[in-house]
């Protein structure tokens, strides 16, 4: 029989195999289809489609071996071959009559007779050659199996930020345990994600031994929403915060809170609280413990040797603020609480005590204490606009000291301590750097010449000095500037009024010109006047 493939490529039948030769001139013209097609009509058996297709795309215009000689079908065998098939799974039992009547079966043979009769997934190539080979005939054996298909996985919703937190402590670089902060709460930025959903998916199809499609059971959809200060993005595959805020759940839902809520005191089952928006303690803030935000603070217990900060809003403690002179409290808009003892407060709004203020130190715009009965007693208060209080000191005669400062001296004063201290730091590491530099020098004039080590080490401490001088004559400059701003006179209209009783040992002062109470004074309201300290009332 001539070889099919003969009306469209040189051909060569050799002992190992057939080889074709396809030129570069020659694969322009030819088609793969049109090939498989003849060697289809042929009742070729055992060609390589894809073998060809590679020798006609490369087209090196040398022989090359496509594969064994061709074994043609004889369809003869199909009466010899029984097949039982089930969309899932097909048998066949061959018969040996066929031995008998001389049809010798072959794997490529029986491969094609399979086809034919309708099995077209899943052919156990391997039990095809064991049954030809071992000679196992008149018995069922399971020829091909189908394939399940894989149902698609359920969407899912994956949170990209931490909501539940294991309350561990932070551990510090030297190995301790820093038991007041840790991580009981997650905060958000406005456009941050939340969770991400992960679509479902279509699942694989299986496929029949017939060659049928079997379409997979797709994945469930879940439902992806959020609470409140969120929103899904447009792609639906984002839950994204619209606000900056806490992440809390209700059931599954995520919301994002904006006032941060801590239903007890903040102590060592919390833990030291920095946030950006407003909080709300509806217990006290424990010893040691730091409150700190951007936002409003409210407190319905009281502060006891804590930090509480406010950079931005207001705090009011309702119950008092304890202190042994390690208690700060600072906001922005304003401070409002019962009663203060021992503390440190400032804000550049109102500070409002109702009952008694005892030792402390507070600077603000205005400072009130006008119920009555309410007492300050001790320390210093500093306000840029007015202070009213209702009683001032006792008749013990306790040191208390009320005075109008500018701010922007005020600022100017803290900025020169500062500056100062800076200044004496860096003195204090350009020392060391002069005697090394003076050993360095004398050591180099006694040798004559140095060597590159030796110059290497100077130019390094020169480096230093130089770099510390510049700092120097920089805190110089600043230093100036400070106390230029600092002689400027200040004048202000601001008053210190007392609506009860006010004690000697009271001083009352307006921005540097002080006048200290020698007898008890009532319903007085206190003023600079021609650059002393005036009385009305």
């Amino acid at each position: 029989m001539a070889n099919p493939l003969a009306n469209y490529v040189p051909v060569e039948e050799r002992s190992d195999g057939v080889y074709i030769k396809v030129t570069r001139e020659a694969a322009a013209d030819l088609k793969v289809d049109l090939i498989v097609k003849a060697l289809q009509s042929a009742l070729v058996t055992n060609f390589d489609v894809a073998r060809i297709q590679e020798i006609v795309q490369h087209a090196r215009g040398a022989f090359e071996r496509i594969g064994p000689i061709f074994e043609f079908y004889n369809p003869e065998i199909e009466r010899y071959v029984d097949v039982g098939i089930t969309p899932m799974k097909a048998v066949m039992k061959l018969n040996s009559m066929c031995l008998t009547d001389n049809v010798k079966p072959t794997t490529g043979a029986i491969i094609y007779c399979l086809n034919k009769k309708g099995v077209r997934y899943g052919i156990k190539t391997d039990i095809v050659g064991s049954v030809v080979h071992d000679v196992i005939f008149d018995k069922e054996v399971v020829i091909a199996e189908g394939k399940n298909p894989i149902a698609g996985q359920d969407a899912k919703v994956a949170m990209e930020v931490d909501i539940d937190h294991n309350f561990r402590p932070q551990e510090k670089t030297d190995g301790t345990v820093d038991y007041r902060n840790i991580n009981t709460i997650t905060l958000i930025k406005n456009g941050q994600v939340i969770a991400k959903k992960v679509p479902a998916t279509k699942g694989d199809p299986g496929w029949s031994v017939t060659g049928q499609e079997i379409p997979p059971n797709p994945g469930n959809d879940v439902k992806f929403t959020g609470g409140k200060n969120t929103r899904i993005s447009d792609d639906g595959v984002y839950l994204l915060a619209t606000k900056n805020g806490f992440i809390y759940k209700e059931g599954e839902v995520v919301h994002v809170g904006d006032v941060l809520p801590i239903p007890k005191d903040v102590d060592f089952s919390v833990g030291n609280i920095k946030y950006t928006g407003d909080v709300h303690i509806k217990g006290g803030v424990m010893p040691g413990f730091t409150v700190e935000t951007e936002g409003n603070v409210l407190i319905n217990g009281q502060v006891e040797s804590a930090r509480v900060l406010s950079r931005n809003g207001n705090v009011e403690i309702q119950k008092g603020i304890i202190g042994k002179g390690d208690t700060f409290v600072s906001a922005k808009n304003g401070i409002k609480t019962e009663f203060v003892q021992e503390a440190v407060l400032g804000s550049e709004g109102t500070i409002s005590i109702n009952k008694f203020c005892i030792h402390t130190e507070a600077t603000c715009n205005i400072f009130e204490m006008k119920e009555p009965h309410s007492n300050l007693i001790g320390g210093a208060i500093r306000a840029f606009t007015h202070i009213e209080a209702y009683q001032v000191g006792n008749e013990k005669g306790v040191v208390t000291t009320l005075s109008l400062v500018d701010k922007n001296e005020l600022v100017n004063r803290e900025k020169l301590k500062e500056l100062d201290a800076l200044q004496k730091k860096l003195s204090q590491a350009l020392e060391p750097v002069k005697k090394q530099l003076k050993t360095k020098a004398a050591i180099l004039k006694k040798m004559g010449n140095t060597s590159d080590r030796m110059a290497e080490e100077l130019k390094k401490w020169l480096n230093m000095y130089n770099d510390l001088t510049l700092k120097m004559k920089y805190v110089d400059k600043n230093m100036a500037d400070v106390k230029e701003k600092l002689k400027n006179p200040t004048t202000c209209d601001g008053y210190i009024k007392i609506l009860g009783d006010i004690f000697p040992g009271s001083t009352v002062s307006f921005f540097g010109v002080a006048k200290t109470i020698k007898v008890t004074m009532t319903n007085k309201t206190f003023r600079m006047k021609d650059g002393s300290v005036d009385s009305e009332g």
